[in-house]
């Protein structure tokens, strides 16, 4: 056969071969298959079974004895420990000092100081003008043109007694009594150079103001009558980017309270003085923030306040900020220097023209210097000490100083005058651990430490407080955690911390690591909820004299009836806030009647609340609701003959809040001739 013949052989029948390879294959394996031995017969599953069951038993066996030989000890215990306890007298050994260990219990450990809440919160609402930083000087009250001229009320002359002459050339006593009424009637005429600025006080105005305002036609207000803050005085903080203080209208609620500053040291004491580790510039309350809450309650009472309806409004820092950047400068502090802290006492705003003591100051806290209270308690005692024997005085060493009284004394300082430099001063080293000046332990500390805060209306924003509603608040304050301070390397030893404490103070330690930054602040409990106050209105009133007519009397069924051809007047002053200006708007209503309203349109005088002048608001109008309901007041007086002097006048006003005031001529007077002008008029 030739070559192709077998390779088309192998094309054509290749498939059959693999078939047949594979049929082989199979018969071959089915057929070694069959002769292999039957493994059911060689491997029963139950014998198995139970065969892994015994080893399993067999494990859990104790093999100690075929494994671990028995052991022997080498020596005698018993009497070894024999030896140990052997007494071994310490004489043997003369030591020059005996120690004995005190255990440290947990009275000696440090505690928490307990921190008191504050107290006493009272508030109260006002509408008033204040100074702020503006980087222009003008403002819309200073373009308004100057008022008009009051009209003078003719007095009758009371009779003068005649005057003693004096010598020639020389002024006798009535005489320089007319010179000084006469230069108090025309204040306008005193020479701005012939005043000594460190006379000036927080009432006065500054001489660089009285230019134009206090010469020539313009009417000014008399200075003696600028109860408020004074702009440009040396009280005021000086802007450094060259910006003036202008007119704004401030509507606000303001809180006192009062912190419990005594309890709270004594309460130090008590849980640090006795430590280890003792250190007055950590362990005495260094307080050094504070936070305000406001609720509304007009629709519920104080009572159904939860915890989510308190709003966080203010705190130390919000309020440093507005005062350092808003306000220009700060009113003069009221409170002396030993009742307040700068850093839970707000400053007071600049309040202009009027009388800020009203929400400045707390009925708890006294007026007096500490060195003033102790100078008086010295007197007193002195004037107890019976006469003293010359020969029984003893002269003093040359290394001497005087006392709390003398010259050199520390006690004769007067610290109501510290400055706002050393104030802020005082804050950034407490914020830092450690307080200037109170390196050694109080040993007195003062009862209480006056606290304050302001919460003002302020365009477009939430927070706000709102007129009509009706708001209560509540004030906390925080201090440097003396167990964990501010700055690390005051922080005490653990070792010294009581089991509490070194629970809390190491889960801040652990913050602080992964924050990178120290929470030292210990917060008070808060407050107690303060009464309820809301936003005042625009206007306050002042009630002036009452005039009555002369009655008829009339017998009827033997009663005598007195009847009135008219019915009683009164002069009301509408002491008005106008918020266009930011200025307070003073509209005297003579002859007002049962049922007038207080309203107003027309031409009114607009006090400048910076350089006071009075300027002419040309269609001035004042919308309000109050209405006078009463008058009382303006009959004769039985105890003289003559009508000069009658009854004081009452009038019943039905406010704008729905509410009832009484004015009274007897206490609105000062207010009412002030704002009336009286002294003006000659009145």
């Amino acid at each position: 056969m030739d070559a192709d013949k077998i390779k088309d052989f192998f094309i054509h029948h290749a498939e059959k071969m693999v078939v047949g390879i594979v049929i082989l294959t199979s018969v071959w394996m089915v057929y070694s298959g069959l002769s292999l031995p039957d493994m059911t017969k060689e491997q029963d599953p139950e014998r198995l079974a139970n065969e892994a069951k015994q080893v399993r038993a067999s494990i859990d066996d104790d093999h100690s004895e075929a494994i671990l030989p028995e052991r022997k000890p080498t020596f005698d215990i018993k009497a070894e420990l024999a030896e140990k306890n052997e007494y071994v007298p310490y004489q043997a050994y003369n030591p020059s000092k005996t120690w004995i260990p005190i255990p440290l219990t947990e009275s000696t450990r440090r505690q928490d100081p307990t921190l008191l809440a504050p107290r006493a919160l009272m508030t109260s609402s006002h509408i008033e003008s204040y100074a702020v930083l503006s980087s222009s000087a003008n403002y819309r009250a200073r373009d308004l043109p100057p008022a008009e001229p009051v009209e003078k009320v003719e007095q009758k002359k009371k009779p003068q007694p005649k005057r003693s002459r004096g010598r020639r050339g020389m002024m006798g006593m009535d005489d320089m009594m007319g010179m000084d009424d006469m230069m108090e009637m025309d204040s306008g005429m005193m020479d701005p150079g012939m005043m000594d600025p460190s006379m000036m006080g927080p009432g006065m105005m500054d001489p660089s103001m009285m230019g134009s305002g206090m010469t020539g036609p313009v009417r000014t207000l008399s200075s003696e009558y600028n109860f408020g803050f004074v702009p440009n005085s040396s009280a005021s903080i000086q802007s450094a980017d060259g910006k003036h203080p202008v007119p704004q209208s401030a509507w606000f609620i303001a809180g006192t309270a009062v912190l419990p500053h005594k309890e709270i040291a004594e309460a130090y004491k008590a849980a640090l003085f006795d430590a280890d580790g003792f250190l007055p510039q950590r362990d005495q309350p260094f307080y050094f923030n504070y936070e305000i809450q406001r609720a509304n309650v007009t629709r519920k009472s104080v009572e159904q306040l939860v915890e989510e309806d308190w709003v966080k409004i203010a705190s130390r820092e919000s309020d440093l900020k507005r005062a350092a950047f808003v306000w220009a400068g700060y009113a003069p502090e009221l409170v002396p220097v030993d009742y307040r802290d700068l850093n839970v006492t707000g400053y007071i705003p600049p309040i202009l023209l009027s009388d800020y003591s009203k929400f400045a100051l707390h009925p708890l806290i006294p007026m007096r210097t500490r060195v003033e209270i102790e100078q008086e308690l010295l007197f007193e005692e002195s004037q107890q000490i019976e006469e003293i024997n010359p020969d029984d005085l003893e002269l003093a060493g040359p290394g001497a100083t005087a006392g709390a009284g003398g010259i050199d004394g520390d006690m004769g300082m007067d610290y109501s005058m510290m400055s706002m430099d050393m104030d802020l001063d005082m804050g950034m080293s407490m914020g830092m651990g450690v307080a200037a000046g109170m390196q050694t332990l109080e040993v007195n500390p003062v009862e209480y430490k006056i606290m304050r805060f302001y919460d003002f209306a302020r365009r477009d924003d939430k927070l706000s407080p709102m007129p009509g509603q009706k708001y209560v608040y509540r004030i906390r304050y925080a201090v440097q955690d003396p167990n964990f301070p501010a700055n690390p390397l005051h922080q005490p030893k653990m070792a010294t911390l009581s089991a509490d404490v070194y629970a809390r103070v190491q889960g801040l330690m652990i913050e602080a690591e992964e924050n990178k930054k120290r929470d030292f602040q210990r917060w008070s409990p808060w407050s107690e909820p303060s009464p309820p106050a809301v936003l005042p209105s625009l206007s306050s009133y002042y009630a002036g004299p009452v005039e009555q007519s002369r009655p008829r009397t009339f017998e009827i069924a033997g009663k005598k009836i007195d009847y009135y051809k008219s019915p009683p007047k009164a002069d009301v002053l509408n002491f008005s806030h106008n918020p266009t200006y930011a200025a307070p708007m003073p509209i005297w209503m003579d002859d007002a009647t049962e049922g007038s309203s207080l309203s107003f349109k027309g031409t009114s005088d607009i006090i400048d609340p910076i350089n006071l002048q009075i300027k002419k608001v040309e269609d001035a109008q004042v919308l309000s609701s109050s209405t006078v309901i009463d008058i009382e007041g303006g009959r004769p007086l039985e105890i003289v003959e003559k009508d000069e002097l009658t009854e004081p006048g009452l009038v019943l006003l039905f406010d704008e809040y729905g509410g009832l005031q009484v004015q009274s001529e007897v206490r609105d007077q000062e207010k009412y001739r002030i704002y009336s002008f009286a002294k003006e008029r000659g009145l």
